[in-house]
């Protein structure tokens, strides 16, 4: 099972320590000063970034569904011994799991929209010492921007389980399936935080992680799965009624 939850994880790290390499090499032959890491002031710092982000979402995508795929029937029917290389090969899995992380980020990113807008009318408005009611206007939107940042959470939380929703329902699109998890993930965050919150710690360990990981990681597919089975009999048991 570790070797099922790995492969996501590496793509990651691989990509994140790429990018890292590729802007220490920059800044060791001079092609650039450590401030333009963080003001953008090189333009070819863009497109590496572009490149690299699109290349790891190319990667990360199919080997996440791939993830939820094997778990899913672990915890489930069995349908887990379906081998990776043979849903890798296969282009209408590679192309829905693809399509969906990106319509996931994209609606992430739309979610952090106004938080960053708030942030950066703060430091405007405190750039030159702010006046009485520049102060009063920053604190109001500090306020608004906290809760910018605490919905953005709660919308990530709601993408987590897209993969497995894109398992269990192989006749919807994509689309379709990351507006479902926001319905799907409502009031039931907090088996997600709570598992977070009792995994985080053992697996942030060397030694905890080959252990702890996989716990994690079962534990919520067999949460989603019962989450789904409750859906499935709520739907039967409205359509009896009507």
């Amino acid at each position: 099972m570790l070797l099922i939850c790995l492969p996501p994880i590496v793509g990651i790290l691989f990509f994140r320590l790429a990018e890292a390499s590729f802007f220490s090499l920059l800044l060791y032959f001079e092609a650039m000063s450590p401030a333009e890491l963080f003001t953008g002031g090189y333009f070819g710092q863009l497109i590496i970034v572009v490149l690299l982000t699109l290349l790891r979402w190319g990667i990360v995508a199919p080997l996440t569904c791939v993830s939820a795929v094997k778990l899913r029937g672990m915890v489930t029917d069995g349908s887990g011994l379906i081998s990776a290389s043979e849903l890798l090969l296969n282009g209408s899995f590679v192309r829905r799991s693809i399509k969906a992380y990106v319509i996931g980020r994209a609606v992430s990113f739309s979610a952090l929209i106004p938080a960053s807008l708030s942030g950066a009318y703060i430091y405007f408005l405190l750039s030159d010492g702010g006046s009485e009611n520049e102060l009063l206007v920053a604190a109001n939107m500090s306020v608004l921007a906290v809760l910018s940042v605490v919905f953005w959470l709660s919308i990530r939380l709601s993408m987590v389980p897209v993969p497995f929703i894109l398992a269990e329902y192989p006749e919807r699109s994509p689309l379709s399936c990351v507006f479902m998890a926001f319905g799907f993930m409502r009031g039931r965050k907090r088996l997600l935080i709570a598992l977070s919150a009792l995994y985080s710690l053992p697996i942030l360990t060397v030694i905890g992680m080959p252990f702890f990981l996989p716990e994690l990681w079962a534990a919520f597919a067999t949460g989603i799965s019962i989450f789904i089975k409750e859906d499935e009999y709520a739907r039967s048991a409205m359509r009896r009624v009507v």
